[in-house]
């Protein structure tokens, strides 16, 4: 009988999860190359979870150069779980290929690049690795248990993970090793929580130097910019000391372009990850606002993006000023506002609610209903036994990360009203959260029975959808609803012509121009 586990990719291809021996040999195989590059004048970087963030951090720093040599920096290891759902990001990594898809082509050429030419960049699910370490990076999950808590006191954070992470590394890294965490945490966790445990762990091993730590959040924007995120924007950091903050700079320096996008360096590391969770929170709040104006802009016959775009003409203070859209998914917008109060009841005992904060939470998980409210509308109140397309599962366009995708609650909300749901996406092929909901890739198909289309992710294909091609792969007048500004005035109105019923978030002017009940003015 075989009893070997199966790790499948999102693309499908099986990788076994190789036993304790075969794990074993291949580190000792690590632990020679470790060696080599050392010798040639090369620091050591082990970065911790090769998720979305960390398997583009170790491409990129395994890619960086001595300035003045043009000597590769560093060696860098990245370390996952041998787990079905941790060991093929390994496997991908080793083959040169990125676990992350994406749309930003040098991402996989320095991957590439790197792990299979240069001979930098490897990949392992031994602990034993981050004992090779001078730097580890922390890339690792931090979550939280429920996205709508009923009050403040409710706020559950799944910090099991996180603090096994820290432990793991506390039992191996070298004494002289620098710990720096980008995962984004709550306000006091550098202090609260990772300290004790690398100590503690540390003093097992008779080790009483105070273990060097910072916090240096990170930036990235996966997407066509992807690597261009990570090298080219600022960074803020800090140290749990002078020492640790210095040992930063230097790793941060060495890849980031700080000439044009200087580093800021915080008091402490209280400080750096408040600033993480204030700049998301600050990002929801303005989303929850704007959603407030979709909704009279909606019903006043005004099309908000006009109205958004004229405003953020003033540069330095509105520029910033968001747009209508379907939803907030994602690992960070969705959660961070929630990091923070859980600190302050937890770590600080502070008697504070951050209640306006929590409700821009609340107001955007809830959002995706009034696209549904939209598509009853269009549907004559009720879409029981309609067939409804919902174009996009990512939450981010032409990138396949569906962590919290406010798609998942739309779908949902159609189940509830009894409608047949097609979900397509163009670069998502398994929906991980959903995993009984098959994912088509074949727009046509997704169409040719559909009695209604949502599109509810800007992907690129959507937006370069011509109308005539959708009304041809339709089989019938369709009632079609833009969640994220992809059909611009012009096709909606050739679609409207055809005797499709569209509307729009935050597009309120085409109800004014009648595209929500063409088909009913037509038959008087």
């Amino acid at each position: 009988m075989n009893n070997t586990k199966i790790s499948i990719a999102p693309d499908g291809k099986k990788y076994a999860i190789p036993s304790e021996r075969s794990i074993q040999d291949a580190y000792e195989g690590i632990v020679k190359r470790a060696q080599w590059h050392r010798s040639h004048g090369r620091k050591i970087v082990v970065v911790q979870g090769l998720g979305f963030v960390g398997a583009a951090v170790a491409a990129v720093v395994a890619a960086a150069k001595k300035k003045e040599e043009n000597e590769l920096c560093y060696f860098v290891i990245g370390v996952d779980l041998s787990t079905e759902a941790g060991y093929w990001k390994v496997a991908k990594i080793n083959e040169g290929q990125t676990p992350v898809v994406s749309t930003d082509a040098e991402l996989e050429k320095i991957t590439k690049q790197q792990a299979c030419e240069q001979g930098n960049l490897c990949a392992t699910v031994c602990e034993k690795a981050y004992a090779l370490a001078d730097v580890i990076i922390v890339d690792v999950h931090l979550d939280v248990r429920t996205r709508v808590p009923e009050n403040t006191r409710d706020i559950s954070i799944n910090a099991e993970g996180f603090k096994e992470a820290i432990r793991t590394i506390g039992r191996y890294m070298a004494e002289q090793a620098l710990v720096i965490v980008e995962t984004t945490v709550p306000i006091g966790t550098c202090e609260h929580i990772a300290l004790p445990i690398l100590t503690e762990e540390r003093a097992k091993r008779n080790i009483t130097a105070a273990p060097m730590i910072a916090h240096a959040y990170e930036r990235v924007m996966p997407g066509p910019h992807y690597v261009h995120s990570i090298r080219n924007y600022w960074r803020a950091f800090s140290g749990i000391d002078r020492i640790s903050a210095a040992k930063t700079r230097d790793f941060l320096e060495s890849f980031i372009n700080t000439t044009e996008y200087p580093l800021v360096q915080l008091g402490d590391t209280v400080s750096s990850e408040m600033a993480k969770l204030l700049e998301n929170s600050y990002r929801a709040y303005n989303i929850a606002f704007i959603y407030e104006w979709t909704l009279l802009a909606e019903r006043a016959g005004v099309n908000l993006f006009d109205v958004v775009e004229a405003i953020r003409m003033r540069r330095g203070t509105h520029d910033n000023m968001r747009y209508p859209g379907f939803g907030v998914g994602g690992y960070c917008l969705t959660k961070d506002s929630l990091l923070a109060q859980w600190s302050s009841n937890n770590l600080f005992g502070a008697e504070v609610d951050l209640a306006l904060t929590l409700q821009a939470i609340t107001t955007n998980f809830y959002m995706p209903r009034h696209t549904k409210e939209l598509l009853l509308e269009l549907c004559d109140g009720t879409i029981k036994d309609k067939t409804i397309a919902v174009c996009g599962v990512s939450y981010l366009p032409d990138v396949a990360d569906t962590r919290n995708s406010p798609t998942d609650m739309f779908v949902a909300e159609l189940e509830g009203e009894k409608a047949k749901v097609i979900v397509h996406d163009p670069v998502v092929s398994f929906w991980a959260e959903r995993p009984t909901v098959t994912v088509t890739q074949d727009l046509q198909a997704a169409l040719c029975n559909a009695d209604a289309v949502v599109f509810a992710v800007a992907h690129r294909e959507y937006g370069e959808l011509s109308p005539q091609i959708l009304l041809d792969w339709a089989s019938r007048p369709l009632a079609v609803i833009d969640g994220q500004n992809v059909i611009n005035d012009e096709k909606a109105e050739i679609l409207n012509n055809a005797g499709c019923r569209v509307a729009g978030v935050g597009k309120g002017h085409w109800r004014k121009r009648g595209y929500q009940c063409r088909q009913q003015q037509k038959e008087k």
